[in-house]
């Protein structure tokens, strides 16, 4: 099950990536849209959109309408609508082209610290990057400042595997099993700052193999 903290912090959310081909037109524009000031906005972010996949893609995340699992899903989901007035039909017409990605199956790249949830301000495959301010012992405070900074897939790795070295040589110097941290439920233990920073680095280490741009907010 997903960890959650509601409160504001960095998240990292999985940006697009380059279509096939067209990865130099996609860095060149990413780096535009990303400047203090960009001409012709509007027309970039249109062609940006042209020329990437999405996070949903990567994962192959079925949609409502278009797959009769995700279609099955939204039925289910039906039955907790809010809006009583709606029949089931309606409820399901209303979610065409959802993507489910309650369906897809478990994966370093959907974390289990995270501040997503179906439509809100990110998706369940974004990393609670605040959980990180509580693991200093273990990475230190260059990789801790380093997790406010978008990164480019390349570098994105290479954070992931120094975070997850960072995991394996603190645990060794504790003398604590990394087989299993997952099972820790105290947030005051080391056990549990080591599973975030595991899972910090695998989910890194995913997206960034796979060509997506780690995009911080905060």
């Amino acid at each position: 099950m997903a960890t959650k903290c509601l409160a504001m912090g960095l998240d990292w959310n999985p940006g697009p990536k380059a279509k096939p081909g067209g990865e130099a037109e996609f860095e060149k524009l990413w780096r535009k849209l990303h400047s203090k000031w960009c001409w012709r906005r509007a027309a970039k972010v249109r062609r940006f959109g042209e020329v990437t996949l999405t996070a949903f893609d990567t994962l192959g995340v079925p949609a409502v309408g278009a797959d009769a699992a995700a279609t099955e899903w939204a039925r289910q989901q039906a039955v907790h609508r809010v809006d009583k007035s709606l029949t089931e039909e309606q409820f399901v017409r209303g979610m065409n082209g959802f993507r489910a990605l309650a369906l897809v199956p478990p994966c370093d790249g959907l974390p289990r610290y995270t501040n997503g949830s179906p439509g809100g301000y990110v998706e369940a495959y974004a990393f609670r990057g605040q959980f990180l301010k509580d693991c200093t012992a273990i990475i230190g405070p260059e990789l801790l400042n380093a997790a406010w900074n978008s990164k480019a897939p390349a570098d994105t790795v290479a954070y992931g595997r120094a975070l997850l070295q960072r995991a394996s040589a603190f645990a060794t110097a504790q003398h604590i099993d990394l087989a299993t941290v997952h099972l820790a439920e105290d947030p005051e233990t080391d056990e549990f700052h080591l599973d975030v920073v595991q899972s910090a680095g695998r989910w890194c280490v995913f997206w960034g193999e796979r060509g997506h741009w780690l995009e911080a907010y905060f």
